[in-house]
């Protein structure tokens, strides 16, 4: 079992409260509450994070890498953002959070196991409609 310091459980926690509260993305945009954005061309991951100095995506689709595809929080109002051309498929990914805390996606209820007593996030793309 991996432990989790006093920290992490309290950023955990603040999430699942303002998940709960429905306040993420209260900016007026529209922003998914379940998972990344699927868009024409791509997807959209939103990650929260107000004291955040970096946050990154992670995944199968670009080897796990820490240090590549990096979110940008435009306004510095903790809403983390990235557009990502995927093709159809299925995903596993994380965050990860000033390049130590690696994070499942806390709007995206669909989880499996990462094969080190954790969870990757899972993200299907489906092909356009029309």
């Amino acid at each position: 079992m991996k432990k989790i310091s006093l920290g992490m459980r309290r950023v955990a926690i603040a999430a699942a409260v303002l998940a709960a509260a429905g306040c993420f993305g209260g900016s007026g945009q529209n922003v998914s509450r379940i998972g990344p954005e699927i868009v024409e061309g791509g997807v959209i991951f939103h990650f929260f994070d107000k004291g955040a100095a970096r946050v990154n995506v992670v995944g199968d689709f670009n080897n796990w890498s820490p240090k590549t595809d990096a979110m940008v929080d435009e306004n510095g109002d903790g809403e983390w953002t990235l557009f990502y051309t995927l093709a159809p498929g299925v995903y596993q990914y994380k965050f990860v959070v000033d390049g130590k805390q690696w994070i499942t996606d806390p709007r995206n209820p669909e989880k499996v196991s990462d094969g080190f007593e954790g969870e990757n996030s899972v993200l299907r793309v489906t092909a356009p409609q029309g």
